[in-house]
């Protein structure tokens, strides 16, 4: 029998639904029919101007110090300092210059960073209906089987003919947790979801749903009797002896790029086709959420040509209001030996790549991060997925040869920087042994990263502060999923989260990251989250290793100087420095005066976001405020 975990909620880092669709949905022809003329009319740079009062933090050199002024012309930062010294500077180069006084609760910042999601993949599938656990950057209230069920039947209803309903972002780790067996010392377990449930929802209509970070298909019972039937899928299910065989070993579990792919070839083409262009223009309203949380920058973490390419076409015919850093998916070694030798570029563009992404393993929450000891809840003897070691070496003990070997063709021969994706605690560790023999001595300043490195120990990071390796936390772990994580998945060793605190304490640059969609976008609620490490899904709010917490000033510094820095941005963004691009928030209030930050810190107004001296997003309090 087949094995299958309750959610498989992976990173989104890896995307089997993306390559799968890529040679049918990225094609010339449906490139062909995207806008080719410019949606909106070009927007005139503002004239030169010069911010005082509030309270203006430009994140110089990573410091909170505070300036009375600052003056911005031509998309730029001119100058910064006293107001005498600002103004006398604006005088003499930009006589006419215009300025503003914010409020006095009113605080300026660089704008904020987001270092690791995933656009594209995250547009695709926007068109579906949201069953994930989420309500804006909460967790959504009574999220459970039983509303998630209510959810699609009212969404059935509305289907034209011959329509699956599709849903995405299901997350059985942000459900109610159950009684586990007495066996297993009364620990938590999560839900399963399978062919039974969804059959309980509806067998009106096929249901096809992914699961939160699109690495499990589930679906019920008219799906599946469809994937079966489609002659398409003969070779590819000839291992089932027959249909009943087929719903009895997968229980409508699809997973990963092997059972998925029969699912996907029996989608209906209109659904499918859809896909495509609903991303082109959801990418939109992704930008807005963005601009409306403060965000100019954002880095993703695992592009490829034909989503560089979807990219290039949104920015022909859109105003960019976000700035794009990216790094390209290598998992093999015959295309990493076909990558360039890497040189840092200083030249600014619309999309620059300054990462090679590896993907190691699977996730915490979703039971694939591989792990040194078996997941506390079932299915028992689990220790999660590793990429690499192929099929005979399914679980290795030290880091497989064809791992290492893509790791030194990365680092030694193409002298690229890696952002490695590790979340179990074996996976951490068989990459800071890949670093330390890859890693020239002396060491050349790249900057290499280890992406949500969740499940740390002490020496970990000692291995990676030698190295100059960073971290980059998925915070929400902590908030979000904590909870599951203590109560069910982990137990004890759950205190190995996102040890913040103890890498700030090594001297270390870290970063907080959404992973978006895994988890909303939103740097002050990941501030908040790495202030708190309250568990949002405990009825008691429990913090989870208090003595992880991180001050307000370190959260800060986290989500814009030390982010630009670890992108290979600092040179653009990431603080209001002279020269640097003219791209900063207005928040109502200040996130470092904020004396409870929990629940209220993700909350601060956003007034304004700017890029390059433009306003891209005002909210309704700032509408009526003008240049004067």
């Amino acid at each position: 029998m087949e094995h299958h975990h309750h959610s498989c909620t992976h990173c989104a880092c890896d995307n089997p639904i993306l390559k799968l669709l890529k040679d049918e949905l990225f094609t010339p022809e449906n490139f062909a029919t995207l806008p080719k003329e410019s949606l909106v009319t070009v927007q005139e740079q503002s004239p030169p101007f010069m911010v005082s009062g509030g309270t203006i933090r430009p994140m110089i050199n990573g410091s909170v110090e505070t300036v009375q002024a600052i003056g911005f012309a031509e998309g730029k930062v001119v100058a910064t300092g006293t107001i005498a010294e600002v103004s006398s500077y604006m005088q003499q180069h930009y006589p006419g210059y215009n300025s503003r006084e914010l409020p006095e609760d009113n605080t300026l910042l660089p704008g904020l960073i987001e270092p690791h999601l995933h656009l594209v993949p995250t547009a695709m599938l926007m068109g579906w209906t949201d069953l994930g656990g989420f309500d804006e950057q909460m967790l959504r209230k009574q999220y459970d089987i039983l509303t998630v069920g209510t959810t699609i039947r009212k969404a059935i209803v509305k289907l034209q003919p011959n329509e699956w309903f599709l849903g995405s972002g299901l997350d059985p780790a942000l459900m109610p947790l159950l009684i586990g067996d007495t066996e297993m010392s009364g620990n938590k377990e999560l839900i399963t979801i399978d062919i039974n449930v969804l059959d309980e929802i509806s067998t009106v209509r096929p249901i096809m749903i992914i699961s939160a970070s699109m690495h499990t298909l589930y679906v019920n019972s008219p799906a599946l009797l469809l994937i079966w039937e489609n002659e398409a899928n003969q070779k590819a299910l000839s291992n089932y002896s027959s249909y009943e065989d087929y719903k009895t070993q997968t229980k409508g579990q699809l997973q990963e790029a092997k059972g998925m792919d029969p699912a996907l070839k029996t989608l209906p083409f209109v659904q499918k086709a859809a896909m495509f262009l609903d991303a082109f223009v959801n990418l939109k309203t992704i930008f807005e959420t963005a601009n409306s949380r403060g965000v100019t920058y954002v880095y993703d973490a695992g592009m490829d040509h034909t989503q560089q390419l979807m990219l290039k076409a949104y920015l022909a015919v859109n105003k960019s209001t976000v700035r794009i850093g990216a790094a390209q998916v290598c998992n093999k070694v015959e295309d990493a030996a076909k990558l360039p030798i890497h040189e840092v570029s200083t030249n600014y563009e619309d999309i620059h790549v300054s990462h090679v992404k590896v993907i190691s393993d699977g996730s915490n929450q979703g039971l694939t991060g591989y792990q040194s000891q078996e997941y506390l809840c079932n299915p028992a003897g689990n220790f999660g997925v590793y990429n690499f070691g192929g099929d005979i070496n399914t679980r290795p003990e030290t880091p497989p040869a064809d791992f290492m070997a893509l790791m030194k063709t990365i680092i030694k021969d193409k002298k690229w920087p890696v952002m490695i994706h590790a979340n179990g605690d074996l996976a951490v560790q068989f990459a800071i042994e890949a670093f330390k023999e890859c890693i020239p001595d002396p060491f050349q300043g790249v900057r290499h990263r280890i992406e949500h490195c969740s499940l740390t120990t002490q020496q970990n990071l000692d291995d990676m502060k030698q190295m100059q390796v960073s971290p980059s936390f998925l915070i929400g772990h902590v908030g979000y999923w904590g909870y599951a994580f203590k109560e069910a998945i982990f137990g004890g060793k759950s205190g190995m989260l996102d040890l913040c605190n103890s890498a700030l304490q090594r001297q270390m640059r870290i970063t907080l990251h959404s992973d978006n969609s895994v988890s909303p976008m939103g740097p002050l609620r990941m501030m908040e989250q790495s202030i708190t490490r309250r568990m949002e899904a405990d009825p008691e709010w429990n913090v989870l290793n208090a003595q992880e917490c991180i001050t307000h000033e370190q959260a800060l510094k986290a989500i814009t100087y030390d982010a630009a820095w670890q992108c290979y941005a600092e040179q653009w963004t990431g603080s209001l420095k002279v020269g640097n691009f003219a791209d900063f928030v207005v928040l109502q209030q200040d996130p470092l005066k904020m004396k409870n930050p929990y629940m209220h810190m993700r909350n601060i107004g956003v007034l304004e976001t700017w890029v390059a001296g433009k306003l891209v997003y005002g909210s309704t309090v700032s509408e009526t405020v003008s240049m004067g």
